[in-house]
């Protein structure tokens, strides 16, 4: 019996890329302790791959560690459309942070080189563009890098976010859902974007339409926490029906 509910939650898995705990404690009717103890099996005989409040299939961790070149050129148009769109709400003097994300990291791009303010990012290649501006000043948070995502992550970081605040929070999701909110699938850059948000005075989320409707493992903010939604198009009548109701701006 054992034997066979491993088999049955390693295949779930597979299938559905990542789960939680209790989202596998409710699929297959047994405790939290057991589905644990399940997946300590799994991990154990490197099936699967633990994460925080859940698990995820190997193959989804193997294609993610090597698909940020890949998703940097998808919806490549899209995502420039996007970062023009939000490089306008930049000003002089303003204390922004940009998000690590393939469409955040173009941002800059399309920004006044001489325009005076300040970024903060954990993105290694929005500090890199933002290292060129002769009037920016610029602070990095984290301490380690991750190849995976190409950004700073780090305990003290937290310490120092806490500290911060920021006019304006420019986050990249994974997914933006009416119900599970903006979501991102990296424990460590999930707690930096809970911080970045509680610490902004305005949140822009960037996601093209792609995302909308969809969510990863982890929710880092509400919806009704956000400010603006900066996307492609218009998302289905529920969202825009939803965010109206919230007086959340939608660009386009």
């Amino acid at each position: 019996m054992k034997t066979k509910r491993i088999h049955a939650i390693e295949s779930y898995i597979n299938e559905n890329k990542a789960a939680s705990i209790d989202e596998l404690s409710d699929y297959f009717n047994v405790s939290i302790n057991t589905i644990r103890r399940d997946i300590a099996v799994l991990a154990d005989t490197n099936k699967v791959k633990k994460v925080y409040g859940g698990v995820k299939s190997i193959e989804s961790s193997i294609s993610q560690a090597v698909d940020y070149s890949k998703r940097n050129i998808e919806h490549y148009d899209e995502k420039i459309h996007i970062a023009k769109a939000t490089a306008k709400h930049i000003q002089a003097n303003d204390v922004i942070y940009i998000d690590t994300g393939t469409t955040t990291v173009h941002i800059l791009d399309y920004v006044d080189t001489d325009l005076p303010f300040t970024v903060i990012s954990n993105s290694l290649d929005v500090i890199n563009k933002a290292a060129l501006f002769e009037n920016v000043s610029l602070l990095v948070i984290g301490e380690k890098y991750k190849y995976r995502t190409r950004s700073f992550i780090g305990i003290e970081s937290n310490t120092l976010i806490e500290k911060l605040n920021i006019d304006k929070a420019f986050m990249a999701a994974t997914g933006v859902d009416i119900h599970n909110g903006l979501t991102n699938a990296e424990l460590e850059e999930n707690i930096i974007k809970k911080l970045i948000v509680s610490r902004s005075r305005l949140v822009y989320a960037l996601a093209d339409h792609t995302k909308m409707g969809k969510s990863t493992l982890l929710t880092f903010m509400e919806c009704d926490e956000l400010d603006t939604l900066i996307t492609d198009k218009l998302p289905s009548k529920d969202f825009t029906a939803y965010f109206k109701s919230k007086k959340i701006t939608i660009e386009t």
